[in-house]
Formats: C-alpha cells, sequence, structure tokens
C-alpha cells in the first residue's frame, strides 16, 4: 500500500512564501507598516493616487517615501530584486500604484517619469470614463480611445503594469489584445458567481490568462454580494478561476482600506464611492488575518507550489516579465 506524502503545515508554507498583495489602500502610516511586517507580507501594492493630478501625486508619493525613511519596517519596490530583498531581510516592500490614469495628465511621457520615481502599477480607469477608457461603472461600455491604446504601448515600452481591476468589459479585453505583455486584474472576483461591476467575465478571464496575466481574487465585500461575507466565499471565487484557467493565473488583492472608516474624510470618500461602509470577510477582516489564505487553500486541497503561487509567486512572475528583469 502507497504511503501518502505528509502534507506541509499551511502555515509553514505561508512563512516560506513571498506574500504580495496585490492591492491594499489602508492608511498607512509607521504602525500600521509594521502590522504588515509582523503579518507576513512581503510586498504590496500601495494606491498613492486616484483622481490627483501630476503635482498632486508627485506629492504623495513624496509623503510615502518620507514615511518609509521613518519606517525602519519597509522599503520602496522598483524591482523583482527588491521583492527578493525584502522576503531576505524581513521587510514589507512597498509598490507605488495609480488606480487611474489622471495623474498622467494625457501626456505619454509622464509614464516614464513616474517609472522613474517608482510607480509600477497603473490602472487605466476608476469605474468612471477618462482619457484612455470607460470604466466598470460606465453606463455604456466602450473600449480604449486611441489615447488608450497608445498608453498601453508605452506602459509596455517603460515596463509598467497594465492593471485592468476597475475597467470596463470591453476596454480590458481591448488592452489585453493590444498589450505585448501580461496584464494584471489587481483586486477583481468572478462575475459568474457574483454579478456586480468590477467583477470579471469568464471571457474576460480567459483572455488575460491566455496572456499570462493574473486576476487578484479580493475579500472586498461589495465583490462578494454576500449580507456576512467569509474566508470561504473568497476561495469559492478562487476555485473557480483555478478550475477555468488554473491556479498559476490566481493572487490575493485585499483592497484592504483598514482606517479609513475611522478617518472623518476618507470615511465621507468611502460613502461617496460605495454608499456604505462593509463589514469585511470573518477570517480575512484585516492584515492580520493574512495567513489565513494559506490554511483555506490547503482545505480546499491545494498543493504547496499552488499556494505559494496564489500567495504571491504568480503576481512576482507577472512584474518579473513587465519589469523587463
Amino acid at each position: 500500500m502507497a504511503i501518502k506524502e505528509p502534507v506541509r503545515d499551511p502555515q509553514s508554507v505561508y512563512r516560506d512564501a513571498i506574500v504580495i498583495d496585490g492591492l491594499n489602500a489602508s492608511m498607512l502610516d509607521v504602525d500600521y507598516l509594521k502590522k504588515m511586517q509582523e503579518a507576513g507580507v512581503t510586498a504590496f501594492n500601495f494606491t498613492v493616487a486616484m483622481m490627483h493630478n501630476l503635482s498632486e501625486a508627485m506629492k504623495a508619493i513624496a509623503d510615502v517615501l518620507s514615511l518609509l525613511e521613518k519606517s525602519g519596517s519597509a522599503c520602496l519596490v522598483k524591482s523583482v530584486r527588491d521583492i527578493r530583498e525584502c522576503k531576505r531581510t524581513g521587510k514589507v516592500g512597498l509598490i507605488l500604484g495609480f488606480q487611474n490614469v489622471a495623474p498622467l495628465e494625457a501626456n505619454l511621457g509622464n509614464v516614464r517619469i513616474f517609472k522613474e520615481v517608482g510607480v509600477g502599477i497603473i490602472q487605466l480607469s476608476y469605474h468612471f470614463r477618462n482619457v484612455a477608457c470607460d470604466g466598470a461603472k460606465e453606463r455604456v461600455d466602450g473600449g480604449l480611445s486611441l489615447f488608450g491604446i497608445e498608453l498601453v504601448k508605452e506602459m509596455n515600452r517603460q515596463g509598467v503594469v497594465i492593471d485592468l481591476a476597475h475597467v470596463g468589459d470591453r476596454a480590458s479585453l481591448e488592452a489585453i489584445e493590444c498589450s505585448s505583455d501580461p496584464v494584471l486584474m489587481t483586486h477583481s472576483n468572478c462575475y459568474a458567481l457574483a454579478p456586480t461591476f468590477q467583477n470579471k467575465k469568464d471571457e474576460i478571464i480567459r483572455a488575460m490568462a491566455a496572456k499570462g496575466g493574473v486576476i487578484g481574487i479580493t475579500g472586498f465585500p461589495r465583490l462578494l454580494m454576500k449580507d456576512d461575507p467569509t474566508l470561504e466565499d473568497m476561495l469559492d471565487h478562487i476555485d473557480h478561476v483555478a478550475e477555468l484557467v488554473g491556479p498559476e493565473h490566481i493572487g490575493i488583492g485585499s483592497d484592504f482600506a483598514e482606517g479609513w472608516a475611522d478617518d472623518p474624510a476618507r470615511r465621507k470618500t468611502l460613502l461617496e464611492i460605495d454608499g456604505t461602509i462593509y463589514t469585511w470577510p470573518r477570517g480575512f477582516g484585516g492584515v492580520h488575518e493574512f495567513s489565513n489564505i494559506a490554511d483555506g487553500l490547503a482545505s480546499r486541497g491545494y498543493s504547496d507550489e499552488e499556494i505559494k503561487g496564489i500567495l504571491g509567486g504568480n503576481f512576482l512572475r507577472v512584474f518579473q516579465t513587465v519589469w523587463k528583469e
């Protein structure tokens, strides 16, 4: 009788993994960065700008860089080498990301400038129509504009990751087709399980995977469409993508916004965007519970290597390709 190999402790797998959060928009301070370090997060995509113009985005970047200088637990990520060094040293790596193209001010040359200062990921739109394309919440589903097509090509040239999380269906498909590099959907779920805007239809997930891309499954409650969401609901979306295109095209994009509900200005923004203050999934209610993902994946039968890929290895593969390393 054959003896099966013992299953590794999922928490050991988590500790060994390079853990990357595809999107975290929490209010950053030294204490929160320390909290991320203690949670075992290796690197994360931080939304440093959204509706900002160029000068506002540059100020926001400067503020983040100043924070990193004060923190003994985090550093700026501009390369895959930086992420691997964070894993070696136990620090948290911060990837500067935009959730809109507004900071570019319709100037392709600004892609290079922002790349030089460390912006590694840019989302083509946030919910609504902009100069590049239509967002997922627009009344009509337009594709890429002429500027949007040139922007995709310029992001490819400069080595900036294209994020399609909040982008409309047609624009997502056109961006995937236009891009010579794999793309990310850093924080989206599956429309087949939760039919709401921002979640991705199977057609888009297949097209993304065919180019080598990754979708970051999120715990953001609206995208789970459950009154009392749990980690198990997130795992259902992971299973759906795994069955559709394989686990190598899955990551985790928490979309945590910790601290926002307690800050009057940020709370007002949350209410303007979504109309409510959501309750996060039980078992994935904050960065302190990030490692629960490993336990959940193991319970669903994923192998150690598949778990490591979903925790961050799959994002790392895309970064290595797009950042040209």
